[in-house]
């Protein structure tokens, strides 16, 4: 049966559907992908740094917060090592701990943001240097930058490592509605409804913020987009936001398939300690 949904869930991805919104192991699928395409792309801090997407239990009652196991290289993450917490950070799914961080910024913000069903917190080089300046602030130079028109929020108030569900609260009350929240002498968080759109905004907000920091370097003044320009825009990039994502997130998916298909694991340890048959896999994320 799991081979069955596997080669399914192949066939899925080749045609660049939402995974997440078709099999219950798909969002292990996906967010495993995400983990290694991060890393292949360069956006990772060793074994630091965390994504979680809110998936359905695979009892088939409630929902649970998947994220990685605390101390896994990027590398080493698969569909079935992946932990499923229940929102009192329990692990439910799967064996061993998450890093404290991650359940304690992560479970606050999914529960701030009902809307949303993914967090992904990394400290990718770009956007990192750009979250160290004191003015911290995304210009609108290039056309990447107009992505996320209107869509940042900015934390100013570093306080060392977030070790508390109180400091996720912070976090996620600063962030209020927007999708990304670029944070100060740290690092940036994005939420999204799908894995593939935080994926694709992780990658381009670090192209965004690449070109800001290698302009700046210029010493030369900015030149930004008018605001009329970018009004115009911005819309018509959102209206087809998720097609785009959704068409970066696959390719790389399909590049894992073929160099490095071990993160397609579904059978090893999938699930002790919350037991189900297959056929609960079958069920709806959303």
């Amino acid at each position: 049966m799991l081979t069955r949904l596997t080669r399914q869930v192949q066939d899925v991805a080749a045609c660049g559907r939402r995974l997440t919104r078709t099999f219950t192991s798909a969002a292990r699928l996906e967010l495993a992908a995400a983990y290694r395409g991060l890393e292949l792309l360069g956006l990772n801090e060793g074994v630091s740094n965390h994504l979680s997407a809110m998936a359905p239990r695979q009892s088939g009652e409630g929902e649970v917060m998947l994220v990685f196991r605390e101390g896994l290289h990027w590398k080493e993450v698969t569909a079935s090592n992946l932990l499923g917490l229940d929102m009192s950070a329990k692990t439910v799914e799967g064996e061993g701990s998450p890093d404290v961080t991650a359940s304690s910024i992560h479970l606050a913000v999914h529960q701030k943001r009902p809307d949303i069903r993914v967090v992904m917190h990394t400290h990718q080089p770009y956007v990192s240097a750009l979250a160290a300046l004191e003015d911290c602030e995304l210009r609108m130079v290039h056309q990447n930058s107009i992505r996320f028109w209107n869509r940042v929020a900015y934390d100013v108030e570093y306080g060392g490592v977030a070790f508390s569900f109180e400091e996720g609260e912070r976090l996620a009350k600063v962030l209020g509605d927007k999708d990304v929240l670029i944070m100060g002498n740290h690092g940036v968080m994005v939420v999204a409804p799908t894995i593939s759109m935080a994926f694709e905004m992780l990658y381009f907000l670090e192209r965004a913020a690449m070109v800001q920091v290698m302009a700046f370097s210029t010493q030369r003044p900015l030149k930004e987009i008018p605001e009329e320009v970018i009004k115009s825009v911005a819309p018509e990039y959102m209206k087809r936001a998720q097609n785009y994502a959704d068409t970066l997130y696959y390719a790389v998916f399909r590049e894992l398939q073929r160099t490095q298909p071990d993160f397609e694991k579904t059978t090893d340890n999938l699930n002790r300690r919350s037991c189900s048959s297959p056929q609960s896999l079958g069920n709806l994320v959303r």
